[in-house]
């Protein structure tokens, strides 16, 4: 195969099959055998209005970011796709439809704003699936087959996907689509042959790719059911909502239960008193919610209670724009709360350590007696990756608890002060184990006591077993250091595939540019990353956020002030934004 990096946008109006087909795309470059990475965009609007745009970058290696450009745009919605041409690469390939349903004026017509470099293929979209199926419905799916045909992509890998998605619809809804699709298909190849030997060619060996392709959401579900999730407590909120909606499916089969609870309070309460009582449980929110479930996630804190919360972070802040992506969470998920309520805050940067990071939360949770926080953001929960099949790790699938000892038996106390901080944990109903849990400042024992003395002494405990929790967490992740170097680049969360990208790309010019990637927010690893800040001139952090949030949390690490990328335009971040600030910095 050779080299290829390619991004196929489909753009539409809400309800002309945008976001399926795109899904349907991702499946079918994933089958024959391309590294994928796809995205949807949509109006914060239930239905019947709005720009829907799903973009599928796809190569043979492996792909970590959006493209800042646009190789193929299919325009279901000639209106909607002229705000797609900015972003159209110089030799850019268009599919429209060229006998729409609606004529489409001078003024609003997408080609009118094409430059001649362009290659256009018109196809009629909605006659031919109308002519094949009596419907125009499968308008989306023609625009498939005309991709196909022009790549030279086999049409049995979209045949099995579709049929996939299609199969549980009816014999009828499944003939149908795939009729859509031969048609668009065929008509390609006999009205734009001359056209196709024009555009490269995506070559492939003809075997399926034993890939998984998952969502952000979806790696988070499995996670959880791989850690033995048995109760989850959720409130619908974009873009969290889906985890919920994916283990309503399927935690049931396996003997738990998801209750959709009046809010996020509830939601939270529910969580700490499953952990409570021994069972694993979990909740998923975003910004909004979050900010709901305060009181009670310092509650857990105080308490020594495990949690497992998912915050799918948004733009902000309040309701803020639903649909968009940001990372301005990090200071409410470190910091949010009265007093010094330091809890656990883990940030994967892919699809892959959605799965593997949420796994780890149940027994980090259980372990250090504390709430867990998992911040993803919205391009990560909803972004596709196709990844190899998630593998559960025995350590996070066993009971992570510290039970206390026999001899305890009688003479228990719940906080009691140990050199790591963790005290050993009862459930209730252990006999020969009463103990008392509070909010209040309490005693080894759980009695109330709000002497400067016990406060100081049990707050350090609280602090000591977070620290011990480092030994355990993800250390920061190093890339192309090399002696001292000119300019570092530190990055977390989904912004980091885009980072590290953009560092790849300085070092091919020939700069002296590093990587680190951090996972674990708080506690973080000070060591690590102040020898890695030590060996940088210079020190990035691009963020999606507008204050710098990481940047605020580690940049008194390095010897100076840090250089700060800050964007809140709701959209993920690209290599080359990031790039040309380590041109302009160099």
């Amino acid at each position: 195969m050779g080299h290829v990096d390619l991004t196929i946008e489909i753009c539409g109006m809400s309800g002309d099959g945008t976001i399926a087909a795109g899904g349907l795309l991702n499946d079918a470059m994933s089958r024959a055998g391309y590294s994928v990475l796809g995205f949807d965009s949509y109006p914060a609007e239930i239905r019947g209005f709005g720009r829907c745009v799903t973009r599928t970058r796809i190569g043979d290696e492996d792909i970590r970011a959006l493209s800042h450009q646009t190789d193929v745009l299919i325009s279901l919605d000639d209106e909607q796709s002229r705000s797609r041409v900015p972003f159209l690469s110089e030799e850019a390939v268009i599919l429209f439809d060229n006998r729409p349903a609606t004529p489409v004026s001078e003024e609003r017509s997408l080609l009118g704003l094409l430059e001649p470099e362009m290659a256009l293929f018109g196809i009629p979209f909605g006659d031919l699936a109308a002519e094949a199926t009596g419907s125009r419905r499968g308008r989306n799916l023609a625009a498939l087959g005309g991709v196909s045909a022009l790549f030279g992509i086999p049409p049995h890998f979209f045949h099995r996907t579709i049929q996939k998605k299609f199969q549980p619809k009816g014999e009828k809804v499944l003939d149908a689509n795939l009729k859509s699709f031969d048609a668009g298909y065929r008509f390609f190849l006999e009205q734009h042959k001359a056209g196709i030997s024009e555009i490269s060619k995506l070559e492939q060996d003809g075997e399926e790719n034993d890939r998984k392709l998952l969502s952000g959401n979806e790696a988070i579900s499995l996670g959880a059911l791989d850690a033995g999730l048995k109760l989850y407590f959720g409130y619908p909120i974009t873009p969290a909502t889906p985890i919920m909606e994916y283990l309503a499916k399927v935690l049931p089969k396996k003997g738990g239960r998801v209750m959709q609870m009046e809010d996020e309070i509830a939601s939270i309460g529910g969580v700490l008193g499953s952990f409570y009582a021994g069972q694993r449980a979990m909740t998923a929110t975003s910004g909004p919610g979050f900010a709901l479930m305060t009181e009670l996630i310092t509650h857990g804190v105080m308490a020594e209670i495990p949690a497992v919360i998912i915050d799918a972070q948004r733009g902000g802040p309040a309701t803020g724009l639903p649909t968009k992506s940001e990372q301005s969470d990090l200071h409410a998920a470190v910091f949010g709360g009265p007093g010094d309520s330091a809890r656990i805050v883990i940030a994967p940067t892919d699809v892959s350590e959605c799965y593997s990071y949420t796994m780890a939360s149940f027994r980090l949770a259980e372990r250090y007696q504390t709430p867990v926080i998992v911040l993803t953001d919205f391009f990560l929960d909803n972004r596709v990756e196709n990844v190899p099949v998630p593998q559960p790790e025995e350590k996070n699938v066993t009971d992570g608890n510290i039970y206390p000892e026999e001899e305890k038996r009688g003479q228990y106390l719940r906080y009691e002060h140990t050199d790591s901080g963790i005290s050993p944990r009862a459930i209730p109903g252990m006999e020969g184990y009463i103990f008392k849990a509070t909010g209040l400042e309490h005693t080894e024992q759980g009695m109330p006591d709000y002497s400067p003395q016990n406060h100081m002494r049990m707050s350090e405990k609280r602090h000591r077993k977070l620290q011990e929790a480092l030994k355990e967490l993800p250390p920061p992740e190093s890339f192309f250091v090399d002696g001292n170097m000119d300019l570092g680049v530190i990055s977390w969360g989904s912004t980091f595939g885009a980072a590290i990208e953009a560092v790849k790309r300085a070092r091919d010019e020939g700069k002296k540019v590093c990587a680190l990637k951090i996972t674990s927010i708080y506690p973080y690893h000070a060591d690590r990353i102040r020898e890695f800040a030590g060996r940088c001139k210079e020190v990035l952090i691009p963020e999606l956020n507008y204050e710098g949030q990481m940047a605020n949390l580690i940049g008194h690490l390095h010897a100076k002030d840090v250089h700060r990328l800050n964007r809140v335009s709701g959209e993920p971040f690209t290599a080359k934004a990031i790039l040309e600030k380590i041109r302009e910095l160099l």
